[in-house]
């Protein structure tokens, strides 16, 4: 599969994760957010372990020198991100949220420079930062109402989602290429769905008798669409794709939870979504589109 063929994958992974802010939010009714995590990575866990158990091409021979690596990556993929998101998002606005989440990419650019000797090119730099005002422009100016509130300085852990993030992507870039992307998600998210079960099993026993059935579908949605897939999708693109590269994707989710917002709770689109969407869209294209090109021929002249 060429760079292309990744790309559209990793266009079906921002749609769900676009998509699971709604699911999100109608689960988050009846269950509090260390119980969601429970129920969601439980799921996932069960998912992975019998797809390893079942279909040789999930496992791997891990070598003992990488299994530091792959515990960093377990804590930060799943109990980092997602622990800091939920707990933070009580707070802070969803603007304020929002806006630190997006600056992953970011963070994965400098790591990736710095760790893994990949070259950020003056047009995908000019890129990143357009893509992300466009985010700027859809979580402020987006959504009647947004702010930048800070309610409390414990807000501040959200800071910690994009850092673990980054820190899980360029951290998995090499073992990937080593061992599969398959095989790298599965270890990962079981381990991290350990990792959170002493924090998260007694508020998810407290939150069991307040679901209903939409809440388990959308439950089901997030595990295995937004986590089984996804996660395993964005590993495998990490094999043929530089990690800045990857990550650039993450500036289409707010644009796509705003549109999921349109059409299944009716949430008004406004000219600052067009705006901010537009500005995305033209930022990833940028960095990921035009940047190889432009670096493409300047490499041709130099040889």
């Amino acid at each position: 599969m060429g760079r292309r063929g990744f790309h559209l994958l990793l266009l079906t992974v921002v749609l769900q994760w676009g998509l699971a802010f709604v699911a999100l939010k109608i689960v988050l009714r009846h269950a509090s957010p260390l119980g969601l995590a429970m129920f969601r990575f439980a799921i996932t866990a069960a998912a992975f372990g019998i797809l390893m158990a079942v279909w040789p091409p999930a496992r791997a021979r891990i070598e003992r020198r990488d299994l530091a690596r792959l515990a960093v990556m377990a804590l930060a993929g799943v109990g980092g991100y997602h622990l800091a998101l939920n707990y933070g998002q009580q707070f802070v606005s969803a603007g304020v949220a929002a806006l630190i989440v997006a600056a992953m990419p970011v963070m994965v650019a400098v790591l990736s420079a710095r760790l893994l000797g990949e070259t950020i090119t003056p047009a995908r730099r000019v890129g990143i930062a357009v893509a992300l005002g466009g985010v700027a422009v859809l979580t402020l100016l987006a959504v009647p109402g947004a702010s930048l509130e800070v309610s409390s300085l414990k807000g501040a852990v959200v800071v910690l989602s994009p850092v673990c993030w980054a820190v899980y992507t360029v951290l998995a870039k090499p073992l990937v290429s080593k061992y599969g992307g398959l095989p790298v998600t599965a270890i990962t998210m079981i381990g991290g769905s350990i990792l959170i079960a002493p924090f998260a099993i007694a508020p998810g026993l407290r939150d069991l008798p307040r679901l209903n059935g939409s809440d388990w579908a959308w439950l089901v949605f997030l595990a295995l669409g937004c986590t089984v897939y996804a996660y395993a999708v964005w590993n495998l693109a990490l094999t043929k794709l530089e990690a800045s590269s990857t990550a650039a994707w993450i500036y289409l989710v707010p644009l796509f939870s705003l549109s999921w917002g349109w059409i299944l709770l009716g949430e008004h689109l406004t000219a600052w979504v067009i705006l901010g969407g537009a500005m995305v869209l033209g930022g990833v294209i940028l960095s990921e589109r035009v940047a190889p090109r432009l670096a493409g021929r300047a490499e041709a002249r130099a040889a």
